[in-house]
């Protein structure tokens, strides 16, 4: 991967001049020809800048100039596969995955690998673990310590069950490991590893789903007396 990343607004604006050049377009004539198809603030100035990446292009205005110049909204994502678009501090996507989630195309976008998606762990983390250490802290109870492994350690069991009591994923793992002193995946494994024998091949995922509500059933009292804002906090 391409270790220098761009900004959305760049990549796009690329895009667009070498839709423009392609189309043998001056900046003044493709701005005539953005403002007879909805873009009525756009002059030559605004495509210069644009092109450039000094101006961002919103949502609405990438589907009007897919319309005046006739071609899906991905193919304004300009970069080889591999380069890298930040979306977000800490949250990058190839330029392959930017142009699948703009195809329109669910195959596509179904298809992305998971090396497509780099999220800066160590930015990420430090922005969860404050947020949720402010949570706790109104709670008055905290451990720094814990709270660090609860919110490094989300998966999407910690997820499912957060959704299915409205609370968060972080609060799941921190009770769980209050509890147990592993988080909620971890003590779901243990479970499974221990029962498994009981199990088939093809009884694993059934087992492994009875685990996870046998595990809720434990947890939901201290899940739902933790902290009364909670509910409201689910992400």
């Amino acid at each position: 991967m391409e270790h220098t990343p761009q900004t959305l607004r760049q990549v796009l604006g690329a895009g667009l001049r070498e839709i423009r050049k392609a189309r043998g377009l001056k900046q003044e004539e493709a701005a005539a020809l953005l403002q007879r198809h909805g873009l009525t603030t756009w002059i030559r100035g605004t495509v210069a800048q644009a092109e450039v990446g000094a101006r961002r292009i919103a949502l609405e205005e990438v589907l009007l100039l897919a319309l005046a110049f006739e071609v899906p909204p991905a193919d304004f994502v300009a970069g080889a596969p591999d380069d890298l678009v930040e979306l977000s501090p800490g949250v990058r996507l190839t330029v392959a995955a930017v142009k699948a989630l703009l195809s329109g195309n669910t195959a596509a976008v179904q298809a992305i690998p998971a090396q497509a998606v780099e999220i800066t762990e160590s930015l990420a983390l430090t922005n969860r673990t404050s947020d949720f250490l402010a949570e706790v802290q109104r709670s008055g109870r905290v451990d720094p310590a814990l709270v660090e492994r609860a919110v490094a350690s989300v998966g999407e069991a910690e997820r499912h069950v957060a959704r299915k009591i409205g609370t968060s994923p972080e609060w799941v793992n921190l009770v769980a490991l209050r509890r147990w002193d592993r988080t909620l995946s971890q003590e779901r494994d243990l479970r499974l590893q221990e029962r498994r024998p009981e199990a088939s091949k093809g009884q694993l995922a059934t087992l492994r789903g009875h685990i996870t509500r046998e595990l809720l059933t434990e947890l939901e009292h201290d899940l739902r007396g933790v902290h009364p804002d909670d509910a409201r906090t689910a992400r």
